[in-house]
């Protein structure tokens, strides 16, 4: 029997499906057409000669075919984007576009950050994608990626551009006087449990004082707005939102730093060198 050849889409599909568990799971990772994806996979099949899924109502589950196949993708598929990588870190044009992975918090800074670069490399144009994750990076869906955290991140060329300072804040207009840590809070759940931030309020702040607590920085901020409560935020976020007040210095317990990170395959890039460079002088302004 003969078995055509699979193209690296197929096995993109393929893998998508693998690490989803369904073909709807997959259609959102790849943003691609659900009715296209399914016709594509029935295709997939016939090429391949067997079934690679079965299909129930639990979702796809692979056959010891599919396991075959993922496997192999997974292995192509990743030989293929490190090949990408390297041939984007050989590239010693100062032009094109540099895609920039950011936390939502950031993006007015990285908004401006990108304006006063595209002013400096005309040839140079900034994406800016955000996600609060660094696999993006892995993935190749950036170049680059802004992050705060206590450490450097790990597989990552990564350089410290600022360290990040965090205040206590309020609602303007709120009454509450108490001394910090005193009053109600806003605290955060287990997906912003690694937060120095969230180790202070554990640490400073008894669970009954703790009004609402959210899983993202910017819900931590509305509950503040709204008068839920104090919050501790990053001062370069905080001190440009509207009806808040600051009530506190820069907590030295409480602070982190802003990694530019890279994959290691394009730390040689011209433009992702030239970003970095120009990265390091804005950021240590704009966090003076």
């Amino acid at each position: 029997m003969r078995h055509d050849r699979l193209s690296l889409e197929d096995l993109e599909l393929v893998r998508a499906i693998g690490a989803s568990g369904s073909l709807s799971g997959a259609v959102r990772l790849l943003e691609v057409d659900h009715s296209s994806a399914f016709r594509r996979l029935a295709a997939i099949e016939a090429r391949a000669g067997a079934a690679l899924f079965r299909r129930s109502r639990r979702g796809y589950t692979p056959t010891e075919a599919g396991e075959l196949v993922i496997v192999a993708a997974q292995r192509m598929l990743s030989d293929a984007e490190h090949l990408a990588r390297q041939l984007a870190g050989q590239d010693e044009r100062a032009e094109g576009r540099i895609r920039i992975t950011i936390p939502d918090t950031l993006a007015t800074v990285a908004a401006r950050l990108c304006a006063d670069f595209r002013r400096a490399h005309p040839a140079l144009s900034c994406d800016l994608i955000v996600a609060n994750a660094f696999s993006t990076l892995q993935q190749r869906d950036a170049d680059v990626a802004l992050r705060a955290s206590a450490a450097p991140p790990e597989g990552l060329s990564a350089k410290r551009v600022a360290t990040i300072a965090t205040a206590a804040y309020a609602a303007r207009g709120a009454g509450d006087r108490s001394p910090i840590p005193g009053g109600d809070w806003v605290g955060f759940d287990e997906a912003l449990a690694h937060l120095s931030s969230a180790r202070w309020l554990q640490q400073q702040v008894p669970a009954a004082r703790i009004a609402m607590r959210v899983n993202s920085l910017p819900a931590a901020l509305a509950a503040c707005q709204a008068g839920l409560g104090r919050a501790l935020l990053p001062c370069y976020y905080a001190d440009e939102a509207k009806g808040l007040k600051r009530l506190s210095d820069a907590l030295p317990d409480v602070r982190t730093e802003l990694w530019f990170a890279t994959h290691p395959d394009l730390r040689r890039s011209a433009k992702v060198r030239l970003l970095r460079e120009f990265a390091v002088d804005w950021m240590a302004r704009e966090f003076a």
